[in-house]
C-alpha cells in the first residue's frame, strides 16, 4: 500500500508539470531580467560605488543587446531610512520610474512609518506592484495586484507574482494592520491555478521572503520557471536551480543589498520549462561605473535637501563606532552599548535593551565629528522611547529571546520559530553570558511559545551601590526600549503588558540629546555580553 501510494503522487506530480507546460506555456524564447532588491533608500553612491544613477547605466547596456525582450524588476526594501522618513518614498520612486522598472514587491521595510505611508510610497511607483500574500488582519486581501502580465517582443506571455516574508509582524514596526500568508508554498500554488486563465509562457515571482524560503517554495512548486529573491540580502554570483515536484526545475537568484549590484538573468524557456542555456549573474556598480547623468540629476535635489537638514555636526565622536551588522546582531558593539545606554539615561530606568536590527548602516562610522545625519542613518525607523516595568522572570524571557537571534555551530536555524537576527539585544545595565550549544526558545509566527530555551546561563543587573548582582525572579524592574519592542516585535511578546508607556521623543533624538550630555560620542566595549560558542 505505501508504494503503490508514493508512485500515486509520484505520478500526479509528473502529470501536473506536464499538463502546466503543455497546456500554460505555447511560446518558448529569451528574456533578460535586470533586478535591484534590499536598496533601502540607498539610491545615491556610497565611497563611489552603488546607486540608482550606476545601476541605471549599466541595465542600458544590458537593454539595448535586447530591448523588447527585456524587463527591469525589484524585489521589495525600496524604501528605509532619512530618505524614507522625511519624503515618504518620493525620491527613490522617482529614481525608478525614470529608470524603467516594469515589476516590483514589497518589502517588510516599505511598512516602517506605517499603513498610511506604505500606501503614500506605492502612489508615487508607476510601474506595478505586485503582492499575493498580503492581507488585511480580517482576512480582507490588500488593495494591490496579486500578479501583473507583461509580453515580450518574442511573443512570450510573463506572469510576475509577489510573495513577502510571513514574519512580516514580527521585523517591522508599521505592519501591525497586515496579516500576510504564511505557507508561502500553498501561496505560491494558489497562484499558479489563477494564472492559469491568462496561460503565461513563464512565471517569474518576486519574493522578499529570503533565499532558504525561496530554495523551499522551488522545492515544493512546480510551474515557476524563476524566483527573483530578496529579504535575505544574499550576492548570489551564480543562480541557483533547484528541483521540485516532477522534476520541475527553478532558477534562483538574488542581488546582495544597498544598490551595489545588478541582478541579470538570463532566462531561457524550451518546451515550456527553464533551459540549462538559463543563467544568473551580478554586475557590480563600482568606481568604474559611470552615473547616468539624467538620473543623478533627478534625485539629486532630495539629496540636497536632506544634507541641509542634517548636515550640522553636534559633538566629536573620538572612536569608531561600529554597526556592522555581522557583528551588532550578533556581540557586544560600542555603539549598540551607547545606544542602550542613552534610553537607559533619557528613561531614568534600571535596565536598557535595544535590538540590534534598528541599528543600521551595515558599517564602521570612523572617528570624527557626529551630524543628526548620521545618527538619523543609524537609527532610521522612527522609533520611539518606551518605558515599562517586567518581572526578573520576564527579564529573563527578554534574554533568552536574544540569545535564540544567534546561530551556533551546527544550529538549525529556522525563522518561522526562532528570534530574527535583527532581535539580537544590545543592554545597557544588565549583563548575561549564553551558551548558544544549548536550546534556543522557540516562539511561533504567531507570538506563540513553542519551547523554554536555556541559553542564558547568567544574568546579573548593576545594583544601587554599583555592584553587580544576581537577576531576583519574583522582584520588579523598570526597562527601556523601542516601541517596536515594548510592542512585541521580533517575538518580545514577553514585554507586551499594559505598563509601558512613551517617553513621546524618536530614540534618535533622544540618542542625540544623550551625546550632547556626554559632550561626545563615545562608548566601549566592556562585557555586557559574553557568547559561548
Amino acid at each position: 500500500m505505501r508504494t503503490r501510494r508514493f508512485v500515486s503522487k509520484g505520478v500526479l506530480a509528473l502529470l501536473l508539470v506536464v499538463s502546466f507546460a503543455a497546456a500554460a506555456f505555447a511560446v518558448d524564447g529569451k528574456l533578460t531580467l535586470v533586478s535591484l532588491n534590499d536598496v533601502h533608500g540607498r539610491i545615491y553612491p556610497e565611497k563611489d560605488a552603488g546607486g540608482l544613477a550606476k545601476a541605471y547605466t549599466v541595465s542600458e547596456e544590458i537593454r539595448a543587446k535586447d530591448p523588447g525582450n527585456f524587463f527591469f524588476v525589484h524585489a521589495g526594501d525600496i524604501n528605509e531610512g532619512p530618505l524614507f522618513f522625511y519624503f515618504h518614498g518620493k525620491p527613490e520612486m522617482t529614481g525608478f520610474n525614470a529608470m524603467g522598472v516594469d515589476v516590483g514587491t514589497i518589502g517588510n521595510h516599505e511598512f516602517d512609518l506605517g499603513k498610511d505611508i506604505f500606501f503614500e510610497a506605492l502612489g508615487y511607483a508607476e510601474f506595478p506592484v505586485v503582492v499575493s500574500n498580503l492581507r488585511f488582519k480580517d482576512g480582507t486581501p490588500a488593495p494591490l495586484p496579486e500578479y501583473h502580465i507583461k509580453t515580450a517582443e518574442n511573443g512570450m506571455k510573463v506572469a510576475f507574482i509577489g510573495l513577502v516574508t510571513p514574519a512580516l509582524a514580527f521585523v517591522t514596526k508599521g505592519s501591525e494592520d497586515f496579516r500576510p500568508g504564511q505557507d508561502l508554498p500553498a501561496e505560491a500554488e494558489r497562484m499558479l491555478n489563477i494564472l492559469k486563465d491568462e496561460k503565461p509562457d513563464a512565471v517569474i515571482l518576486l519574493s522578499h521572503c529570503g533565499l532558504d524560503a525561496d530554495r523551499e517554495i522551488a522545492s515544493k512548486v512546480a510551474g515557476i520557471h524563476a524566483i527573483i529573491g530578496g529579504h535575505s540580502h544574499t550576492l548570489m554570483e551564480e543562480g541557483e536551480f533547484v528541483e521540485g515536484p516532477g522534476g520541475w526545475k527553478t532558477l534562483i537568484g538574488q542581488a546582495g543589498s544597498y544598490a551595489r549590484h545588478l541582478g541579470v538573468m538570463e532566462l531561457a524557456v524550451e518546451d515550456g520549462a527553464v533551459s540549462e542555456e538559463s543563467s544568473w549573474r551580478v554586475e557590480e556598480l563600482d568606481a568604474s561605473v559611470a552615473e547616468d547623468e539624467g538620473i543623478a540629476a533627478l534625485i539629486e535635489p532630495f539629496r540636497k535637501e536632506l544634507e541641509e537638514r542634517f548636515s550640522e555636526p553636534i559633538a566629536d565622536q573620538p572612536v569608531d563606532m561600529d554597526a556592522r551588522k555581522g557583528a551588532i546582531r550578533c556581540a557586544e558593539t560600542n555603539l549598540g552599548n551607547l545606544v542602550a545606554d542613552a534610553f537607559r539615561w533619557k528613561a531614568g530606568s534600571q535596565v536598557a535593551i535595544v535590538n540590534g536590527g534598528g541599528i543600521r548602516g551595515d558599517q564602521v562610522y570612523p572617528a570624527g565629528k557626529i551630524s543628526y545625519a548620521e545618527i538619523n542613518n543609524m537609527m532610521p525607523f522612527g522609533n520611539t522611547l518606551y518605558v515599562g516595568k517586567v518581572t526578573g522572570d520576564e527579564l529573563l524571557q527578554v534574554m533568552e529571546t536574544s540569545a535564540s537571534a544567534l546561530i551556533g555551530e551546527d544550529d538549525e536555524y529556522d525563522e518561522s520559530l526562532r528570534t530574527p537576527t535583527g532581535g539580537f539585544m544590545q543592554v545597557s545595565g544588565i549583563r548575561v553570558e549564553i551558551d548558544t550549544r544549548k536550546k534556543p526558545r522557540l516562539i511561533d509566527n504567531n507570538g506563540v511559545l513553542r519551547e523554554e530555551g536555556d541559553r542564558v546561563v547568567k544574568l546579573e543587573i548593576l545594583g544601587e551601590d554599583g555592584e553587580w548582582e544576581a537577576v531576583d525572579p519574583g522582584k520588579e524592574y523598570t526597562l527601556a526600549t523601542s516601541d517596536w519592542t515594548a510592542g512585541g516585535g521580533d517575538k518580545y511578546v514577553v514585554l507586551k503588558n499594559d505598563s509601558f508607556v512613551s517617553m513621546e521623543q524618536f530614540i534618535m533624538e533622544s540618542t542625540a540629546e544623550y551625546i550632547r550630555h556626554l559632550g561626545e560620542m563615545r562608548a566601549d566595549v566592556e562585557g555586557r555580553i559574553t557568547v559561548i560558542k
